[in-house]
């Protein structure tokens, strides 16, 4: 009877010892929630040396933390990217083409940088989404986030169509873990 006690009771310690972890894990809060920025684009007046592309390279910078994400700011302990999207916002005019070899880029001055290159013609059409697919880049994208400093979304390529005004939302779609037990 002791033995069963005393099997018991180590049982039992054992137990709570490695469940601590767990039980904080209890008390995670996920937040929902879009990391974005618009982006004007603007295309060169003059053609690009022996093409007919007309060339563009503007960037913005995006806070990380935003609205839905300030209450626990000292609390966040990861961010899970699910989905990275560019939208059309608007284009000053019709049959607009960005070209392949045009790169998004993601960075924050710490982390190396995260790129998709667009491989096919995208037409610009208001409303119009492009879905910048993971490809194993979504975990470079968290790294970038994790660090809570503002980011910078760079466009660099060409357009088939000169002197054009483009505004676009680039969109990072994530849920992010905080605890606020931390």
């Amino acid at each position: 009877m002791k033995n069963l006690t005393r099997v018991l009771l180590l049982v039992m310690i054992t137990v709570s010892l490695s469940s601590c972890e767990s039980i904080k894990g209890i008390f995670d809060v996920e937040v929902d929630t879009t990391i974005e920025g618009e982006m004007d684009i603007q295309t060169d007046g003059t053609a690009l040396k022996s093409t007919n592309d007309y060339g563009f390279d503007e960037s913005i910078t995006v806070a990380v933390l935003n609205d839905d994400l300030y209450e626990y700011e000292d609390k966040i302990q990861e961010f899970k990217t699910s989905d990275v999207t560019i939208e059309v916002l608007s284009v000053d005019s019709s049959d607009v083409v960005f070209l392949p070899g045009t790169i998004f880029t993601i960075s924050n001055g710490v982390n190396p940088s995260v790129s998709w290159e667009i491989t096919t013609d995208w037409p610009l059409e208001q409303g119009s989404m492009l879905d910048l697919l993971d490809a194993g880049l979504y975990a470079g994208v968290e790294t970038i986030l994790d660090e809570r400093v503002d980011i910078t979304i760079s466009a660099v390529g060409s357009a088939n169509k000169g002197n054009v005004h483009a505004t676009i939302r680039v969109g990072i779609e994530v849920t992010v873990v905080a605890n606020p037990l931390d």
